[in-house]
């Protein structure tokens, strides 16, 4: 009975240090993400915000994305280059309509180029832009989904004439609605 007792004894022993190695091999492997993680926040929030300056770049817009992991906040300024107090908006509230979109066209194109979607669909993202800002936005997206190589989808009530023809590109114009 003993012996039966050691058998059954040694037999928990192993099991109980299989569990813990691999309890400890899942350990170190989360340890190992989370080092990853905390070290790609700090090299991505100035990714961010260069990529958010090369899109705005294109209109002679400057900007700045201030991320708080802390505080779980993400604020944007923008500088205007027609503003002669060198003064960043600091509330996207305090733009036009127009420079708004602009603003959160690029914004989304930063964030855009830091991850991968085989499917991308931008929906109205040129309402309240005038007739320049919104070939500017065209030219950009464009650009930036023939870069980028996955397909695109731009839903626009407005003219798309003047999108660029390209073997890659497909214009679809559906008919006014009904009155």
């Amino acid at each position: 009975m003993h012996e039966e007792k050691e058998q059954k004894i040694g037999k928990k022993r192993k099991t109980y240090k299989s569990f813990r190695e691999t309890l400890k091999a899942c350990k170190d492997a989360v340890d190992s993400r989370w080092n990853k993680l905390q070290r790609n926040k700090d090299l991505l929030k100035p990714q961010l915000t260069w990529q958010f300056n090369s899109h705005l770049g294109k209109k002679g817009i400057s900007g700045n994305i201030k991320v708080s992991y802390e505080d779980k906040t993400l604020s944007i300024e923008v500088k205007m280059p027609q503003d002669a107090t060198n003064s960043a908006v600091r509330d996207t509230r305090g733009l036009s309509g127009g420079e708004r979109s602009f603003s959160t066209l690029c914004f989304a194109l930063a964030l855009h180029n830091m991850t991968e979607a085989p499917i991308r669909a931008m929906d109205e993202f040129d309402v309240f832009m005038d007739a320049v800002s919104r070939k500017i936005s065209l030219d950009t997206l464009v650009d930036f989904a023939l870069e980028q190589g996955s397909q695109w989808m731009f839903i626009t009530p407005h003219d798309i004439s003047m999108v660029k023809s390209h073997e890659k590109i497909k214009k679809q114009q559906m008919a006014a609605p009904r009155s």
